[in-house]
């Protein structure tokens, strides 16, 4: 037994008439007759099973009803008036195309009189000048008359009784519905008072437009809200609600950063005051834990040192004479930057308990060009207003750091830098390991000023007493690097530093008994600083009364660099650092506002950038470090090697710093140059090379810059080269669901080749509308067009998510060059009210009041479905055109010189007069020739090679056909190609077939309701739905075609909802007849069968490519 909805398909056939609202755009609720308005449970005896006039929604239940039938209209997303300006929203160009598919199968059936459309509203006869004219007029159309949208038809809102109705209850008044239009319940807005001129109030129901378009990849999930909903409060018109929010929330992060360091103290008094903790397990375990914690304490007050001797004491640039005394300052400065940034962290700022806060050692490349810039603009001034200058440039750039740190975090902007090209910041870093490697040169070899890149320098470099100096240290960095490699642990570093620093004096003093200060001299220790240099000698040089202001001011372009290549560590650290230590409470933004603060700390007492440093974090944590107090020992530990003071500086080998320094610029080299070849693309892995080189050798700004360049010029490139075509089909393939009768199938497939469709997608812009152009160009030169003849392109934009202006300009120059070819350009998949559709209309290509009648605008449709349906109703055209010009010349044949020979001519056919000449102008191009033939083919498949004219309707009339009464016509020229049975042998089944008439919005049967009933349009049009799980799909059903053919010989649930959109004409074959037929006739209900599945099999094939070229 089929499956059933045994008790309930008369109830779900009912919820689902109310819930579609199946109407045509022809459609008035006078049609529905009087027993039905008055008596709805007659429907039932009236109609047959499942086919039911629409009823009206209630006000629960309007809220539900199904949009999916507005995707065969124009959508409503416009003013429903009958004039629009220039200005105005143009309007799709499906007006009429459902309508004309109709009567165009009615032609195909000998059911009614060709017509012969406008030529103005068609453009298939594009070879002849008369149809160049503008495409998109509608018949009767008047210049000065404004253009009527389909829509403007149904403006009217459906007012309801006040009295609730049942869900029964029908329609009671003649009113028009708008095929597709949703309902959806609103308060309407009062007019003048709460109640109307008949005393009744005011409609609180009325009919709703839909949405401007249908849903795509690009369209939210959850609908838009139907009714507007009281906000906390309004934006007022320059947005200072707006600011003061933003701010109120940027304050309160702040206060509770600050909280939370108060609560991290308060925990820690009441630990210490706590008799628990003085137990003697708990002196133990206490005990045990300090050890660790001292030992990771040492570890990372070990790396704060070598740090400080490495990249502190080249915080200056020591090669110039202004700044040669200022190592030890530097080294100071790196130690408070160290000690603010290591209590922000440890006291609660930071969610990692023992992160280690060091100085920013990439910012040193930008101190150096700020210093190198203020030295230049002050020349002529004295040191002490240079030094000043320099070090509150500083300062300022901390504390300008500290604020793009709050604000990112109190904006909660954390991953704002994910969206800058990674391959950017890969050079950048480069730039700096480069920087590295040639300070490293410059610190080892004790060059005096900068390393220059000429034969001097070179000689310098290689000479005896120098090469020496920076080849050790260079063989360290390089041995270092392998030892890391062959062993993994976290001592190695410090453990073979330490390691250095002994060999280097047993060598020194225990073998080679060398005098230390000799050993200065050659340049092997740093020199010692001055006698009685107190560690706070830095905060003498803040003098602001000589502080330059303009040179000061020439800075920020660098400060503003500095503070970019300083923001991107956080969002790159922070998360790899909470991944290495299992944290998994990680706020970017809770990071971003401590960092925030330990800058602007920092910078406020006259320190320098800071930041968690992860590998130094890593290790310390490694070694028992996880814990506030061991971090705040560490900044104790930190703060009281400061303030011994810089004096040990003197006794640090140089091969030590210059070692760590060429260590470290190694690395970031490797990692910019080395990691990536091979993994990134060409023109990335260029502009990486370029930010090194160009970082390293010239300037560092010009190389951030160079490189955000180079990135856009990669970008452009790369998206230019990724085809913006997704597809391309010919109408073969493509084809509408339209269900046509056999004689326009026959027609279309011969002619339906000179249809393309390119669909698009992505984002078109400059770079990508080439491609295109060249794709549309290729398809029309002469080679191509003479093998396969166009008249069509329709251009899909349903996965398009912008154009740009170069695109729309391509667009309409691409819509003149297909005019010149006389092939019309069609889009389809645009919504006026997006993006797309709003730049389109920008540059003037839908724009019909001022489109050129040379070069019309293109025709706009909602989906490729309808603009696949309107060109093959243009190729239709054609082919009826062809059928009626063909009485013409039949009621007026030409004369032939040799009337008497041509008559008596063995060779002569009667219909002779009927076949124009190839040769004719109207025919004289590729495309027309093969409308010709596909025509005359046609024809003879219809009328075996002959034609009578019916004199009275002048209308060509397939003669075998003609002596035909229904049903057995309509059955005859539905089942022409698909059975090879002749009428004698259908001529049983006539009888069985009941002839049916439904009034536009009946629907026959729903989804889910058992198949009792089989289908054959005579007249009229249907619409079938599908509401699956992926999505909604429908198809139009033309006369001559049939309809819930497969549930019923299938016998299993309709698999789709079925109305009709005007007045139809159908015959129907009941399940009681049908097994009737089994019984008396069983060939005969047999070859049946096999019909079904062949149409069946047909539309399958038809809805697959569809469904696959829509895809």
């Amino acid at each position: 037994m089929p499956a059933r909805l045994s008790g309930r398909g008369r109830a779900d056939s009912d919820a689902a008439a109310q819930s579609l609202p199946f109407t045509g755009d022809n459609v008035h609720d006078d049609d529905f007759t009087p027993e039905q308005q008055q008596h709805p449970n007659l429907e039932s005896q009236t109609l047959p099973r499942g086919a039911r006039a629409i009823r009206a929604p209630s006000n629960a239940s309007a809220a539900m009803l199904s949009a999916s039938f507005s995707q065969r209209t124009p959508a409503r997303s416009f003013a429903h008036q009958a004039s629009h300006s220039v200005a105005d929203t143009p309007q799709y160009s499906s007006h009429g195309v459902r309508e004309r598919s109709s009567e165009l199968a009615s032609y195909a059936l000998d059911s009614d009189t060709y017509q012969e459309r406008d030529r103005r509203i068609s453009f298939a006869d594009s070879d002849a000048p008369s149809s160049r004219r503008s495409g998109l007029t509608p018949r009767g159309w008047d210049a000065s008359e404004p253009r009527t949208s389909l829509d403007s038809y149904s403006t009217d809102p459906i007012e309801e009784d006040n009295e609730p109705e049942s869900p029964e209850t029908v329609l009671s008044a003649p009113r028009h519905i708008s095929f597709g239009s949703v309902l959806h319940t609103r308060t309407s807005p009062r007019r003048g008072s709460d109640h109307t001129g008949n005393g009744q109030a005011a409609p609180s129901v009325v009919v709703e437009d839909t949405e401007p378009y249908l849903s795509s990849e690009v369209t939210p999930l959850l609908p838009k809200a139907r009714l507007s909903r009281p906000l906390p409060q309004q934006k007022s018109a320059n947005g200072q609600l707006l600011i003061q929010s933003n701010t109120a929330t940027l304050r309160r992060r702040i206060t509770n950063s600050f909280e939370a360091v108060q609560g991290n103290l308060a925990n820690a008094r009441r630990s210490l005051v706590n008799p628990k903790n003085y137990t003697k397990d708990a002196v133990i375990s206490g005990a045990t834990a300090s050890l660790q914690t001292l030992s990771a304490v040492f570890l990372g007050l070990l790396l704060n040192i070598l740090d400080a001797l490495s990249y502190g004491y080249i915080l200056f640039p020591l090669g110039s004479s202004i700044f040669s005394k200022t190592g030890p300052d530097g080294i100071s400065i790196f130690f408070v930057s160290c000690i603010v940034s290591q209590l922000c962290y440890s006291l609660g700022l930071s969610v990692f308990r023992g992160g280690v806060g060091s100085e920013m050692i990439e910012v040193v490349p930008f101190f150096h060009k700020m210093t190198y810039s203020i030295m230049a603009r002050m020349e002529n001034e004295s040191d002490e207003a240079v030094i000043a200058t320099v070090i509150v440039a500083y300062c300022l750039s901390s504390i300008v750091t500290g604020l793009i740190f709050l604000a990112l975090g109190g904006f909660k902007l954390g991953n704002l830098v994910s969206f800058f090209p990674r391959h950017i910041l890969i050079g950048c870093i480069g730039g700096v390991g480069f920087f590295l490697a040639v300070t490293g040169i410059e610190v080892s070899a004790r060059l005096e000023g900068n390393l220059n890149y000429d034969l001097a320098t070179l000689h310098k470099l290689f000479s005896s007493d120098t090469i020496c100096l920076w080849l050790l240290p260079l063989s360290l960095a390089i041995l270092i690097l392998i030892l890391r490699r062959m062993v993994k642990s976290p001592f190695v570093l410090p453990a073979f530093f330490i390691l250095v620093f002994a060999t280097f004096y047993i060598i020194v003093s225990g073998i080679l008994k060398l005098d230390l200060q000799s050993v200065r001299d050659a340049g092997w220790i740093f020199e010692k600083p001055e006698s009685g240099v107190p560690f706070y000698r830095f905060y003498s040089y803040f003098k602001f009364g000589k502080v330059d202001l303009a040179a000061l001011a020439s800075t920020i372009p660098t400060m503003f660099a500095l503070s970019f290549f300083g923001i991107i560590h956080v969002p790159i650290n922070v998360p790899a650092l909470g991944a290495a230590v299992k944290e998994d409470d990680v706020d970017v933004n809770r990071e971003l506002i401590a960092h925030g603060i330990s800058n602007t700390l920092s910078g406020c007492v006259g320190s320098i950038q800071n930041y968690l440093v992860y590998a130094n974090s890593i290790m310390f944590i490694a070694n028992g470090g996880d814990s506030r107090v061991a971090g705040f020992l560490l900044a104790m530990a930190t703060t009281a090697v400061w303030l011994a003071g810089p004096a040990m500086i003197g006794y640090i080998p140089v091969c030590l710093v210059g070692a760590l320094i060429f260590l470290l610029g190694i690395e970031l080299m490797e990692e910019a140059v080395w990691d990536t070849f091979g993994k990134c693309h060409k023109l990335e892995y260029l502009t990486i090379v370029a930010i090194v080189l160009i970082m390293g050798v010239y300037d560092f700004v010009v190389g951030i810059f160079t490189g955000i360049v180079l990135a856009c010029l990669s970008y452009v490139v790369q998206s230019s080269r990724t085809p913006a075509i997704r597809a391309s089909y010919s109408g073969e393939v493509a084809e509408s669901t339209v269900r046509r009768p056999r004689a326009d199938r026959r027609y279309l497939s011969q002619v339906r080749g000179q249809i393309r469709v390119m669909k698009l997608s992505g984002f078109l812009f400059f770079g990508t509308i080439v491609s295109v152009e060249e794709s549309i160009r290729a398809l029309i030169n002469d080679v191509n067009f003479l093998e396969q003849p166009i008249g069509f392109i329709i251009v899909d934009f349903s996965h398009v998510t912008d154009v740009d202006f170069s695109s729309s300009e391509g667009f309409q120059r691409i819509n003149r060059i297909l005019n010149r070819k006389d092939v019309k350009m069609v889009i389809s998949g645009v919504s006026f009210a997006s993006k797309v559709g709003q730049a389109l209309q920008n540059v003037g290509l839908l724009d019909t009041e001022k489109g050129d009648e040379d070069c019309p605008p293109p025709r706009v449709f909602e989906d490729l479905n309808m603009a696949l349906e309107a060109c093959e109703n243009e190729l239709l055209e054609a082919f009826y055109r062809h059928c009626n010009s063909s009485v013409r010349r039949q009621k007026t044949p030409p004369m032939s010189i040799n009337a008497t020979n041509a008559q008596n001519s063995p060779n002569a056919s009667p219909n002779s007069s009927l076949r124009p000449s190839l040769l004719e102008p109207e025919f004289q191009s590729p495309r027309r020739g093969a409308q010709y033939l596909a025509a005359a083919t046609t024809m003879r498949e219809q009328g075996t090679d002959s034609i009578s004219t019916d004199q009275e309707t002048s209308q060509v009339v397939p003669s075998k056909w003609k002596r035909f009464a229904q049903p057995i016509k309509i059955i005859l020229q539905t089942f022409e190609d698909v059975s090879s049975q002749n009428e004698d042998f259908w001529q049983v089944l006539a009888p069985y077939f009941e002839r049916k008439e439904y009034p536009a919005g009946t629907c026959l049967y729903s989804r889910g309701d058992e198949p009792d009933g089989f289908y054959i349009l005579e007249k009229g049009r249907f619409r079938a739905e599908y509401a699956m799980d992926q999505g909604r799909f429908y198809e139009v059903i033309l006369p001559g075609t049939t309809c819930g053919e497969l549930p019923f010989f299938s016998e299993t649930d309709r698999t789709g909802t079925v109305a009709a959109e005007n007045d139809s004409i159908a015959w129907l074959l009941t399940r009681e007849k049908y097994n009737d037929l089994e019984s008396k006739h069983k060939d005969v209900a047999a070859e049946l069968l096999k019909v079904g599945l062949k149409l069946t099999k047909e539309r399958m094939d038809a809805i697959t490519s569809y469904v696959l070229v829509t895809a």
